[in-house]
């Protein structure tokens, strides 16, 4: 009989799959390996550098959060490529030299300090607390502005991305009255909700929120730049700068269709030049529209009417 594949489930997606989907782990929490699958894990892990702007910090945290040894030096010589910087340093903790390492590891060498006093807030900093309820001591200071503006629990980059789409929507409706202020300061909340699905990889509330910004942009009754600019006071002159920004009128396919739009040339060259001709070299070269017509030199007429 064939020998039965172990099936191990993973406990984010909640898929049973082979243990060769899943990484080894040392840790005594877990039997060989993590309860999370490879796919889950890059998945948290990209979700974490977006969030941080930083590959090291995501590790770390998924290293705390796992049980995993966390080596600053060695996941720096891995962090080469976004792809692949989870799987190369798997392979570097499964080397002999790292084998039965886990956090505890990593804070005995002195990478990572536990303390168990109270922190003690600092003067004029406004204290940030993430998604897990930790304090973060590493965060930009605030602005009190945005604080009073956006409400605080917000994170740096949520009242960065904020006041950059508010200013983003007043740019272009800078006469706007009370009323759209309110639909701007909720459209500004649907922005950063919608980026907020971005760095957590929800495309499914990603797309809900698309959908109740677009509603309300339209309730609102707000423009965009472009609309801004085509209002009731443009005059033909505007309107004739703007279609020479793209199709210049001056710019012809046929090169010679107003080389001599004055006629001047064309004259110089019938009534000038030919007659000079046929003195200098003795050629009788007529006017291709006015001539005199041979045996009868009192008479003169039209070419085309010959």
């Amino acid at each position: 009989m064939p020998k039965s594949v172990e099936k191990c489930v993973c406990c984010s997606c909640g898929e049973p799959k082979n243990s060769t989907h899943f990484y080894k782990s040392n840790s005594e929490f877990y039997s060989e390996v993590l309860p999370i699958c490879k796919e889950c894990f890059s998945r948290k892990f990209g979700q974490y550098a977006a969030e941080y702007h930083s590959n090291k910090k995501a590790m770390q945290r998924m290293c705390m959060a796992f049980d995993i040894y966390f080596n600053e030096d060695l996941f720096d010589k891995c962090d080469t490529n976004d792809d692949t910087v989870v799987g190369k340093y798997f392979r570097q903790l499964n080397m002999n030299q790292n084998k039965g390492k886990t956090f505890d590891t990593t804070i005995e060498n002195g990478d990572f300090s536990l303390s168990g006093d109270r922190k003690q807030p600092k003067e004029k900093r406004v204290t940030v607390v993430d998604q897990y309820g930790n304090e973060d001591d590493e965060s930009e200071e605030i602005n009190p502005e945005d604080i009073e503006r956006w409400g605080v629990g917000l994170m740096p980059i949520d009242y960065e991305n904020l006041n950059n789409h508010y200013k983003f929507l007043k740019s272009a409706n800078s006469h706007c009255d009370s009323n759209q202020e309110i639909f701007i300061s909720d459209l500004c909340y649907a922005k950063m909700q919608q980026l907020k699905c971005v760095r957590e990889g929800d495309m499914e509330n990603f797309k809900k929120m698309g959908e109740y910004y677009n509603s309300t942009f339209v309730k609102s009754g707000l423009k965009v730049a472009a609309d801004a600019e085509a209002n009731s006071d443009d005059c033909l002159g505007v309107w004739n700068s703007r279609i020479s920004q793209y199709t210049p009128e001056e710019y012809y396919k046929n090169k010679q269709l107003y080389s001599d739009h004055d006629g001047f040339m064309d004259y110089i060259k019938r009534f000038l030049l030919r007659p000079l001709r046929n003195l200098q070299y003795g050629t009788t070269e007529r006017d291709k529209e006015f001539y005199v017509k041979d045996g009868d030199d009192d008479e003169y007429i039209d070419a085309d009417t010959e």
